[in-house]
């Protein structure tokens, strides 16, 4: 298994086929809770326009995934354990008779719920593969890598700078930033908060590459990053709705107040 995975949960990323299951609640679809059908991966992907909160919503599937993780159910025994259960009240269930569904890649099945909200690509590494299938075990019989750069946003800028702080559970993991002049932007972490921190930044990296890609405006893409669905916001922490944008003077002057706070 990955790190993820022997840290005592599945992993929240796969390239591999999936199974799903409907969470509804009454009439209502809320979300998909999906499993790989080989490999570690498992998760739960929240309607963004179900009316109920989807952060809470992710937070509450996520723990119910992790009581799967501890019976040593593999990812798609994982989601069938839920089906039938008593709905919640607040963030639905798997009704007994949910017709079970797959999709070839979770980025089409988070398109089905939120078509103007994809998924992206995620990290590099998924399923101890890269993404061209090459095993991170070089001991499996492969060559050398050679590296590709990836294409995205500048990571420096020399003016002002916009950012807008990541949080889980309350505490800032770091900062998402945006430099309209340099049309620049990326990921700064706080120092303080270790390998919690570079986790997250591993999402927050992959959107911007993702708005690269789309050709977005740097400072169009911090904003347009902060408007998606919460992807497993126990690990990589969500920018509140709430929060307004804030302003450096300079990249230093965020990269120092994440080394201070």
């Amino acid at each position: 298994m990955s790190t993820e995975a022997s840290q005592g949960r599945y992993e929240v990323w796969t390239r591999r086929p999936v199974t799903y299951l409907p969470i509804t609640l009454g009439d209502k679809l809320v979300g998909y809770l999906w499993g790989a059908e080989s490999g570690s991966a498992a998760g739960y992907f929240a309607r963004m326009n179900s009316g109920i909160d989807h952060v809470d919503s992710s937070i509450y599937w996520y723990d119910k995934l992790g009581e799967s993780y501890q019976l040593g159910l593999k990812p798609v025994e994982a989601i069938r354990h839920w089906v039938g259960r008593p709905e919640d009240p607040q963030y639905g269930g798997i009704s007994s008779g949910a017709e079970q569904g797959e999709a070839r890649t979770i980025q089409d099945l988070a398109l089905r719920l939120n078509p103007d909200a994809p998924l992206g690509d995620g990290p590099w590494v998924q399923d101890g593969e890269y993404p061209s299938g090459a095993p991170v075990d070089r001991s499996k019989g492969w060559g050398p890598l050679f590296s590709t750069p990836t294409k995205t946003y500048p990571e420096d800028a020399n003016g002002p700078v916009t950012y807008l702080p990541v949080a889980r559970n309350g505490v800032v993991l770091g900062y998402i930033w945006a430099s309209e002049a340099d049309n620049a932007a990326g990921y700064v972490q706080r120092t303080s908060t270790g390998s919690e921190g570079m986790l997250a930044g591993g999402l927050w990296r992959s959107r911007f590459i993702d708005t690269f890609g789309m050709g977005l405006p740097a400072l169009d893409a911090m904003r347009r990053n902060r408007s998606l669905p919460a992807h497993a916001p126990e690990l990589f922490g969500v920018v509140d709705e709430t929060v307004t944008e804030q302003r450096a003077a300079s990249l230093a002057d965020l990269r120092r107040l994440a080394d201070s706070d």
